[in-house]
């Protein structure tokens, strides 16, 4: 694979000069996974003029519903699926002061609660932009904050002028969705988590019994630099031990133009296993306190609470081969998130990953289910890692973080080499 999504992160498929299997794409949703293929197929002329989304505009609201936490990786896969360069996506996304935005440090360290406040032992680096491998730039960003409307809306933008067709009717059906395309043998595109209505089943999934369970906000920083734990420009990967299992949370330089007070955004998760929905208020609530109190030991405070903030309880799917549920279906939302959601900040990167992936195989008229799942097996991999790190093993977690947090994140720490994190150049 050649231009911007080259890395050492995922193998993709390039595309050949076979003729694809299908002469038409309909995708029932906007989202950042999907929003990526249409854009990525749109260019290819095979299938110009054939390319069609059928959802709602994009709706903008200071709420950071979804993540927000944008791997500088995920960058090269939103340019390459415009044929853009990672700065106009960058300017599109965030504009002209998108460094505000940037993480050039990842800090972490283990806290323990004491009458509603955070306290840290220590907080060290685990991850920095330097010292890079001798083929990539030294100095590249790791990652940015972003509201994951803004990104949408954005990347909606940028599909349009690809060519990529919208449709507002309201279509849902397996059957309205294949009445939209111009052609023949259409590939529907499921960019949902839920099935499509009308489509036959190729296996019906189980009822899921594990969940991650979340809360995160938007944060200013009036006394950052007095407290000293973080500088400008870096991110904290925080825990703090609850019930038996680890709270995990992660603190990001963060941009919004509809929050321009914000310069971090925060969220605190867990994962919840063998859950039903009665845990889920209590889990939110006790998440919710500690994603202040840890700003607050940071020198955050909340910007704007009641409208950033936003709680979300999620199913966990299987780490391993993801198949598409229904007949004529390709599921592209489940088959890039499968895994833990939340756990690793790589959602965004996956959807993106995911999207290129199925597209050059669409392309190439080879598998895109199977192409997916062999990109993303590196992704699922270390988010199987930390998820079984904050939940199976939590003691042994806690007590390296404490001593020895650089050998707690060791293997997570990799990831910068294999261009998970910053962009591969």
């Amino acid at each position: 694979m050649r231009g911007a999504a080259a890395g050492r992160d995922a193998r993709i498929t390039p595309a050949a000069k076979a003729a694809p299997v299908h002469d038409g794409i309909v995708i029932n949703s906007a989202g950042i996974g999907a929003i990526t293929l249409a854009t990525r197929l749109a260019r290819e002329p095979a299938f110009e003029g054939r390319v069609t989304v059928a959802a709602k505009p994009v709706q903008e609201s200071r709420q950071l519903i979804d993540g927000c936490t944008l791997r500088a990786r995920s960058i090269d896969y939103y340019a390459e699926a415009g044929g853009a360069r990672r700065e106009t996506v960058l300017e599109r996304v965030f504009g002209p002061e998108w460094r505000q935005a940037e993480t050039d440090r990842q800090m972490t360290g283990i806290a323990h609660m004491e009458g509603g406040k955070a306290r840290f032992r220590r907080v060290d680096p685990w991850m920095t932009n330097e010292r890079v491998k001798r083929d990539r730039t030294e100095g590249a960003p790791l990652a940015y904050g972003i509201r994951n409307s803004r990104l949408m809306a954005a990347l909606n933008e940028q599909a349009a002028e690809c060519g990529v067709r919208f449709d507002r009717s309201g279509a849902a059906s397996y059957d309205e969705l294949r009445a939209l395309s111009n052609g023949a043998n259409p590939l529907i595109v499921n960019g949902t988590p839920k099935p499509v209505t009308g489509a036959g089943w190729r296996q019906e999934p189980q009822k899921p019994k594990h969940f991650v369970a979340a809360v995160q906000m938007a944060f200013t920083s009036p006394h950052l630099e007095a407290k000293g734990l973080l500088k400008r420009q870096d991110s904290l990967i925080g825990f703090i031990p609850r019930d038996g299992a680890l709270d995990m949370s992660v603190y990001y330089p963060f941009k919004d133009p509809m929050s321009p007070n914000a310069t971090y955004y925060g969220i605190f998760y867990r994962l919840v296993r063998d859950a039903d929905e009665t845990a889920r208020e209590g889990h939110q609530r006790a998440l919710r306190e500690e994603l202040e109190a840890v700003g607050e030991a940071m020198g955050l405070a909340p910007d704007s609470a009641e409208e950033t903030a936003a709680a979300a309880w999620v199913p966990v799917s299987s780490w391993s081969y993801m198949a598409s549920r229904q007949e004529g279906v390709l599921d592209l939302s489940r088959i890039s998130g499968a895994g833990a959601p939340i756990i690793t900040g790589d959602g965004m990167a996956r959807a993106g990953l995911g999207a290129i992936a199925a597209a050059e195989a669409i392309i190439a008229g080879e598998d895109p289910e199977r192409a997916m799942n062999r990109a993303l097996k590196l992704y699922r991999r270390l988010n199987l890692i930390q998820a079984g790190a904050i939940s199976w093993t939590p003691g042994m977690t806690a007590l390296l973080l404490k001593h020895a947090p650089k050998l707690a994140l060791a293997i997570p720490s990799k990831s910068r080499d294999w261009d998970m994190w910053a962009g591969a150049w």
